[in-house]
């Protein structure tokens, strides 16, 4: 098999459309020094990066809370983002979506989720479009008037659109009836759909799960209508990709493939982008053969046709967990010919970050396929003898962004320490990084012209307990627990830290890095960079740090009183900067006095 051609795959050009979004959508006039968040990860961009710098590096140690509000102890916001529009302040949970004042915290309103199974997946925040609030529980989209939370009648069935299971029925009729709950089977939605010129795309599945492939959706915003169906694990010639990913599972299941995390959309190119989890089972590859596309990639997709037009595998036949799930995001920075580097970038849970052309999917910088261990007791198990590595401009491997090999002072732990890629045992337990960058956008600064890329220094030891093909769909992360028998995380002699690492995407050298305590190598949060040159970041500890974003100097600490799992956001009313993050069940809102 060609590799190169195999994990990179070119397709036709997409047609050019509208302009790029590149920074914070700005409410009002530029005099109302308003400056609102309407999804997750800000724009379409996925940058994170927020145009307000009241809050600057010479100001930003005088933060205090303004506000904070604490929904009910069953309400699971840990892991969401709010989004702020005209100074009201939206967040959801499994059931719930509530409504704040965005100055005060003071409840507005809140209106019930209450269709179908919830499933047990987590929540990371609305979409705001068009006056509506979108909001999601299990498999089902929702769409809700932004003014007074009352459901909005021509969308889906009174305000409730069961996106997932419109979308199976339409792409396989025959093997999804419409009285199948995807629930049932382990598809959820965990991420906010991205909105563009009336359109919905709505990310869906649970890799863990065991489900044939993660799905995007394109619906109607008005209506809820599904205009087209993407398979990340394309399952029969209906499937665009499907010649392409065929042969690269040999004859055994064709399962995971999850979307986590909010596609981002560039609208001059015409694609949107998402980044695809790993293969189910974990951890055992022996029943499916092959490299598994279009797993652990970013994939570039027309946007109004959502076909395939390029992919690059980050990881071949993943047996680590390694998803490939942080969101996507674009970057425009100065090239030194006087042109202008159009890029997407991604972090995995391998430590290592990834740069591309986001019109061909051509890496920035050389992407080495390098040989990797094998060997292996697992039955019948064949890994990949060659991963890509990301070289910098000067020809070397980028520096990771977090540990790639665990280095113990304990001579019986060392022993059974394994360099990056080496496969687990079924005779040993086997001790390999595990922490990387997950779930949390990275961020990109036009002022800095660097990306911000979140990671975790942890490790675990594993023993793999085979399952082959025996697995099937369910609701319950089968495909993840059932493959392993032993799994302890490696804490003593190897704490976990959070990593914030700086990136030049013009030289791929990383500017800087920043260590920061956690008290697991487990959360989901990404950072956020603003246009006073900060980078904020929580960790799982409570702490909630701003970091210079030209240096990774430390410039503020600020204690919550529960971990924090969310990406921090900002916004800015009246002319006030207000820096929210969510820690486990809190909403906490600092400003400056």
């Amino acid at each position: 098999m060609n590799i190169g051609a195999a994990h990179r795959g070119h397709l036709p050009r997409a047609a050019s459309g509208l302009t790029l979004l590149t920074l914070g959508l700005w409410a009002s006039a530029a005099g109302a020094q308003n400056l609102d968040w309407s999804s997750q990860n800000l724009n379409l961009d996925n940058n994170r990066f927020a145009a307000v710098d009241e809050v600057d590096r010479g100001n930003v140690d005088r933060l205090v809370e303004s506000w904070s509000y604490e929904v009910g102890p069953t309400d699971n916001i840990s892991q969401t983002t709010p989004v702020v529009i005209d100074g009201i302040m939206y967040l959801h949970s499994r059931s719930t979506l509530f409504a704040l004042d965005a100055t005060t915290g003071e409840e507005l309103w809140q209106a019930v989720l209450d269709a179908g199974d919830p499933g047990g997946s987590p929540v990371r925040g609305p979409t705001f479009a068009d006056g509506n609030v979108y909001a999601y529980r299990g498999a089902d989209l929702y769409a809700m008037n932004g003014r007074t939370g009352e459901p909005v009648e021509t969308f889906g069935d009174g305000g409730v659109l069961p996106v997932v299971s419109a979308a199976l029925q339409a792409k396989y009729p025959d093997d999804f009836p419409p009285n199948l709950d995807p629930v049932s089977i382990g598809y959820r939605i965990t991420t906010p759909p991205a909105y563009h010129d009336s359109t919905m795309y709505v990310a869906a599945a649970l890799s863990e799960g065991h489900i044939p492939g993660g799905l995007v959706i394109a619906t109607d915003s008005d209506t809820g209508a599904v205009k087209w169906v993407f398979n990340t694990i394309p399952q029969g010639p209906q499937d665009s990709g499907w010649e392409i990913a065929r042969d690269t599972w040999g004859d055994g299941a064709r399962a995971g493939g999850g979307i986590w995390t909010q596609p981002a959309v560039d609208t001059d190119l015409g694609l949107v982008y998402v980044n695809a989890g790993n293969p189910s089972p974990d951890y055992d590859g022996s029943a499916r053969h092959g490299i598994n596309l279009f797993t652990n990639a970013t994939i570039a997709l027309d946007l109004e046709t959502g076909e395939l037009r390029w992919y690059y595998q980050a990881v071949h036949h993943d047996l680590w967990d390694w998803d490939h799930v942080t969101g996507p995001v674009l970057f425009d920075v100065p090239d030194p010919e006087g042109g202008i580097l159009k890029g997407v970038a991604a972090a995995g849970k391998n430590c290592l970050f990834y740069m591309w052309d986001r019109e061909t999917g051509e890496p920035l910088h050389p992407m080495v396929e390098t040989i990797v261990p094998t060997e292996t007791d697992v039955p019948g198990e064949q890994a990949w003898p060659t991963q890509p590595i990301p070289y910098n401009a000067a020809g070397v491997p980028m520096t990771p962004l977090c540990a790639t090999f665990v280095d113990l002072e304990d001579p019986e732990q060392m022993a059974r320490s394994s360099q990056l890629y080496s496969p687990y045992w079924i005779s040993k337990e086997v001790i390999v990084p595990h922490g990387g960058s997950s779930f949390g956008s990275p961020s990109f600064s036009p002022n800095t012209g660097l990306v911000y890329v979140t990671g975790k220094n942890g490790a675990i030891a594993l023993v793999v307990k085979p399952v082959g093909d025996s697995l099937e769909p369910g609701p319950d992360s089968r495909g993840h627990t059932d493959s392993y028998e032993t799994i302890d995380r490696i804490m003593e002699g190897f704490p976990p830290e959070v990593t914030v690492s700086a990136y030049d995407p013009l030289t791929g050298e990383q500017t800087w890095q920043a260590i920061l305590p956690a008290e697991t190598a487990i959360g989901a949060s990404g950072n956020l960079v603003t246009a006073g040159d900060l980078v904020f970041q929580g960790v799982e500890d409570g702490g909630f740090y701003a970091l210079d974003a030209r240096t990774g100097d430390e410039l503020f600490e600020y204690e919550a009183p529960r971990p924090i799992r969310s990406s921090p956001m900002t916004y800015q009313v009246n002319g006030k900067q207000y820096v929210t993050v969510v820690a486990t069940n809190t909403v906490i809102t600092l400003a400056l006095p």
